[in-house]
């Protein structure tokens, strides 16, 4: 039921418009041939995948007449952006109306995905399928906040506090092993598609814990084997959240902050359900809320671009500038796993304990939402520090000599607040991969084993001053501390984060576009193009390109979706053999 509501936010559009021609079911399982997705194990989550869009698309027109749902459209998709392509086909200009009748511009775009896919090159609209992206997200969100807190809210005397310190450890190394794993395996198989059966291995370590915890309990082991688990718990986590993350790249630039806020609300809100209906069944339920976001995830995967976005390699000039950037992010993630898994509620009954971190897990980041819809503006990451850390150690220290409701109001602040640093992170990461036209599966990997590998040092820490050395409880609230007054003065000190390195062709175009010398430019802009062969539209990019004009002006000149503008340059540096566009200015105007 979850899909119904979304589904009537955008409405698919026939693969075969976007194929140029022949039948689609042929384009389609030529596609999936060409993916490897013939085995068994994947095959049967793709067939109920499938078989879930056409049971959603029967059902479409029945949400239409929902006003609530009807004002979530309007303000979550349909102001976002204003050169998108329209759910009925063609495209919108500035006023946002669809142009029913296609015309010029629906004759134009029609050409230019027929010889998209004369060369080879199938094109799909991904974001068609946002609301399979947004709830598959949701999910693996679901999944993670029921496996973290079923652990964390266990009873005291269920766990030693050595067996709950390793559970937690374990936790973080399998994320951190996948998250690895994911970043390892790009580099040597990126041109075989291993994302899916990745995927379906870390379901089948998801299931793994699920039925080693049972067995732990029914023998009687103790918490061991329940603390063990985790680990591949964890594993399960750090390959889909990149999973997801990469995804959501593929999405709209202007929406995609939105998308992340609503899959984080969704999987709280899931989380709240589950664990107040499910009960003691909550762990065989997380499966199943698992196996649908792996089906989403199979589902939306067959309609990705041929290429990924970026494939630039991480120059010396590029690793200098995100340098800063990295040690920032190992720092937070410090910050945020001490803080998150030292502040301990205080025993209360489960109905009590898992309603209030569900609504504040939905609260923080859905007043984000709610505050981007309203206002239009985006919050920065060094915002968000240099705003709120200060807030968050003040909570750290109060935890300290809290107690009772107090200690509870505390946590909760304080989980709002974490739950909305994470989300902005993942923010981060996609506007730094999309500045420096990186490839997103290991741009975004490499930021959270930083972030991942913060959390995992900083619970080390914790484990040996709490259990080895005996220090009280009461201090572990200590380190946190420092280290967000450290991350504070780090990034106030020195400003912002710089996410966009320094890039002298770049302001050399814009100059030249200031100066008024366009027309010297376009001719050789168009010359160059000539030379390499490139189509009349791509010819279009790269003049709007050598102009100084970014992806998203360009998309809006053009009337082209932002990703359609990035496939464009993707070719293009292609055809001229360059990396950047600073490269490939200096080949213009050396030519």
């Amino acid at each position: 039921m979850l899909f119904l509501p979304l589904a009537s936010f955008t409405r698919p559009v026939p693969l075969s418009s976007f194929a140029g021609q022949g039948d689609s079911r042929l384009v389609r399982s030529a596609h999936l041939r060409s993916i490897g997705l013939n085995a068994r194990f994947i095959r049967f989550p793709l067939g109920v995948g499938v078989g879930m869009r056409k049971f959603i698309l029967r059902c479409n027109g029945r949400w239409q007449s929902l006003w609530v749902l009807r004002w979530l459209r309007e303000t979550l998709i349909l102001r976002s952006s204003s050169a998108v392509p329209h759910i009925m086909g063609g495209y919108t200009g500035r006023s946002g109306m669809p142009n029913a009748s296609g015309g010029h511009v629906g004759a134009e775009r029609g050409r230019v995905m027929s010889e998209k896919a004369q060369a080879r090159v199938t094109e799909v609209s991904y974001g068609q399928f946002a609301p399979f992206v947004v709830v598959g997200f949701g999910l693996c969100w679901a999944v993670m906040y029921i496996i973290a807190y079923s652990f964390v809210f266990t009873p005291l005397d269920a766990f030693s506090s050595l067996q709950r310190d390793v559970g937690r450890i374990g936790y973080l190394g399998g994320i951190v092993v996948f998250e690895m794993a994911l970043y390892a395996l790009f580099g040597r198989f990126c041109s075989t598609r291993f994302r899916i059966p990745l995927a379906v291995a870390a379901y089948i370590a998801l299931a793994a814990m699920v039925v080693v915890s049972a067995l732990g309990e029914a023998l009687g082991l103790g918490g061991w084997p329940c603390a063990i688990a985790m680990l591949a718990a964890g594993m399960w986590q750090g390959a889909f959240h990149i999973l997801w993350a990469e995804a959501f790249m593929y999405l709209d630039r202007k929406s995609v902050r939105r998308y992340l806020y609503l899959s984080i609300v969704i999987g709280a809100m899931l989380f709240l359900l589950t664990t107040l209906v499910a009960s003691s069944a909550g762990m065989f339920v997380t499966l199943l809320l698992a196996f649908l976001s792996l089906v989403c995830y199979v589902f939306t995967h067959q309609f990705w671009p041929s290429h990924a976005l970026g494939d630039r390699p991480v120059t010396k000039d590029v690793a200098r500038s995100l340098r800063k950037s990295n040690v920032v992010l190992v720092i937070y993630g410090a910050v945020f796993g001490v803080g998150i898994y030292a502040c301990m509620a205080p025993d209360l009954p489960v109905y009590v304990s898992y309603p209030l971190t569900g609504l504040a897990l939905a609260a923080g980041v859905g007043g984000l939402l709610l505050f981007e819809v309203h206002t239009k503006r985006a919050i920065a990451f060094e915002t968000f520090i240099t705003v709120l850390l200060p807030a968050v150690a003040v909570i750290l220290m109060v935890l300290t000599g809290a107690s009772g409701t107090m200690k509870w109001v505390m946590y909760l602040l304080l989980l709002m607040l974490l739950t909305a640093f994470d989300a902005s992170t993942f923010c981060f990461l996609f506007d730094l991969t999309d500045r420096l036209r990186l490839t997103p599966i290991k741009s975004i990997a490499r930021g959270r084993i930083y972030i991942q590998c913060g959390m995992v040092a900083a619970g080390a820490v914790n484990l040996v001053l709490v259990n080895f050395l005996d220090l009280s409880r009461d201090y572990a609230f200590v380190m946190p501390f420092f280290l967000a007054v450290l991350l504070f003065v780090m990034v106030a000190a020195s400003g912002k984060i710089d996410v966009m390195p320094h890039d002298p062709g770049m302001a050399s175009a814009r100059a030249e576009r200031e100066a008024g010398g366009v027309d010297g430019g376009v001719a050789k802009s168009k010359a160059m193009a000539e030379e390499f062969g490139l189509s009349r539209r791509e010819t279009e990019v790269l003049v709007l390109l050598m102009q100084g004009y970014d992806t998203n002006a360009v998309a809006e000149k053009l009337f082209l979706s932002p990703h359609t503008v990035k496939s464009h340059t993707y070719h293009i540096y292609q055809k001229a053999g360059v990396n950047s566009r600073r490269e490939l200015l200096e080949k213009r105007d050396g030519g």
